[in-house]
């Protein structure tokens, strides 16, 4: 018995020393612990941010891979880190609440952000996010940002962020402020065309809503984007892939679009929900796929909205576009609107998705006014087979517009509607449209939506209300 206590006083007193130093050593607060090989960070009132600041940076000296937030609720200004390998998480979406407080992000010259990750290789995991009006009036900011080195724009720009299992809620048009959820790109003191971020970026089953932008990126170097099981709802955009040579991926959705009033006409906002847009700042290639039964829903806010839009100017592009096995579910006020909707984009496919209610056109191809900033180029290779538009209540279901040759129409959809330039292109079987359709006005508010998005992302400029 003897021998056993003085061991276990003799493990006890080697054990606390070790324990002490390697808290210390963290050189933060109390309310900051390592556990093993986690970094703990309990909230401690007005000094979250100190707290979970300084465990992100003893992680990425120490080469710890965890950092916890155990407590409950937090509250927090602008986190930044380079370098970070590993995860910062709570919880759980429900038990782990991060509020970014009101007016406390600098967002002057470029826009604030809550959580910075600078390359590294980084996870948000399991919690809630919370802003209000985190900047001065009218500016912007992200939530979280995954950017390249400004200190070294051209050698160290690989960054890779995966967010998973995050709520992120903001105040939608009643803030003051333009509020992106997830970022991915160059940072703002690099240069966006030369040395555009590399990497990959990974939503997972989170929950975006009441935002300005849910998910931003612009990624280069044929890098990975995948969003899944995630759900979109009141945000303004909620999807943006601005000049980028990426491989995009949303499957399992669900897409609210067309569902948030009270944005300025001029913004675009509030009426799409997919924008794939490219410049003459663009790469050459880009890859979009769209698959596995996203559900794109039309709150019929507008008589324009649009569950997927992209479109080139300034320069040609090479776009693979894959959309297939979606569900698309329309509104009988949408009667401008479009499902899907590409301009001066060619060689691509629509299989097998299924189209529900009323839409002005669900699927409209056309060539872009050169007179308006587009490429005006023909637009040929698409393949739409496979689609069921047995419950389409459209005034067409597919338009293939000015500029439109050598694209197939399969059979069996329904049979779709088709309408426009039925001859230059190989339209295997169509209903009839209804008496005195005409598609061009459609056309007309996609050009003028198009650049009205673009801007307000190029600016991200102080919103105007309308009354509501």
């Amino acid at each position: 018995m003897r021998k056993l206590f003085v061991s276990l006083a003799l493990s006890l007193s080697i054990a606390l020393p070790l324990s002490a130093v390697a808290q210390e050593n963290l050189g933060c607060s109390s309310a900051v612990v390592l556990n093993g090989g986690t970094i703990e960070v309990t909230s401690s009132d007005a000094s979250d941010t100190d707290n979970i600041q300084c465990a992100l940076d003893a992680a990425v000296s120490g080469g710890y891979r965890d950092v916890f937030l155990v407590s409950s609720e937090y509250q927090i200004s602008g986190l930044s880190t380079k370098g970070f390998v590993g995860d910062l998480r709570g919880t759980s979406k429900a038990a782990t609440l991060v509020t970014v407080a009101d007016e406390s992000l600098v967002c002057d010259g470029a826009p604030g952000v809550a959580m910075e990750f600078v390359v590294g290789n980084v996870g948000i995991r399991n919690m809630s996010i919370a802003v209000g009006s985190p900047c001065e009036s009218g500016s912007a900011a992200s939530l979280v940002a995954f950017y390249s080195d400004p200190d070294s724009c051209s050698a160290n720009r690989t960054a890779f962020g995966n967010v998973d299992r995050v709520v992120m809620s903001g105040l939608g048009v009643d803030g003051s402020d333009f509020v992106v959820g997830v970022t991915m790109d160059s940072h703002p003191d690099c240069d966006p065309v030369s040395e555009k971020v590399l990497g990959t970026l990974k939503v997972n089953r989170s929950e975006l809503d009441n935002l300005d932008y849910g998910v931003l990126t612009s990624i280069g170097g044929g890098g990975q984007v995948d969003i899944n099981y995630s759900t979109f709802a009141a945000v303004g955009l909620p999807i943006s892939v601005i000049d980028a040579f990426q491989s995009t991926t949303i499957l399992e959705n669900t897409i609210n679009f067309n569902d948030v009033a009270g944005y300025d006409v001029g913004t675009g906002l509030g009426t799409t929900g997919v924008f794939i847009a490219s410049t003459a700042a663009s790469p050459s290639d880009n890859a979009t796929t769209i698959k596995g039964a996203n559900r794109f829903i039309d709150g019929g806010l507008s008589t324009s909205g649009i569950a997927v839009l992209g479109g080139q100017s300034g320069k040609s592009m090479n776009h693979a576009v894959v959309i297939s096995g979606n569900i698309f579910e329309g509104s009988d006020d949408n009667t401008s609107g479009s499902g899907v909707a590409f301009l001066d984009t060619s060689n691509g496919l629509i299989s097998g998705n299924r189209f529900k209610g009323t839409s002005g056109i669900w699927i409209d191809l056309f060539s872009g006014d050169p007179g308006q900033g587009f490429l005006g180029s023909v637009v040929s290779g698409w393949a739409m087979v496979a689609n069921n538009f047995g419950t389409s209540t459209a005034a067409a279901d597919i338009s293939l517009g000015d500029g439109t040759e050598g694209n197939i129409v399969g059979r069996g959809q329904g049979p779709a509607v088709v309408v426009g330039d039925t001859v230059n292109n190989d339209v295997l079987e169509s209903a009839s449209a209804a008496s005195g359709y005409f598609s061009k006005a459609t056309s007309s508010n996609l050009h003028e939506l198009f650049f009205a998005q673009l801007n307000s992302i190029r600016k991200q400029a102080p919103r105007a209300l309308s009354s509501r």
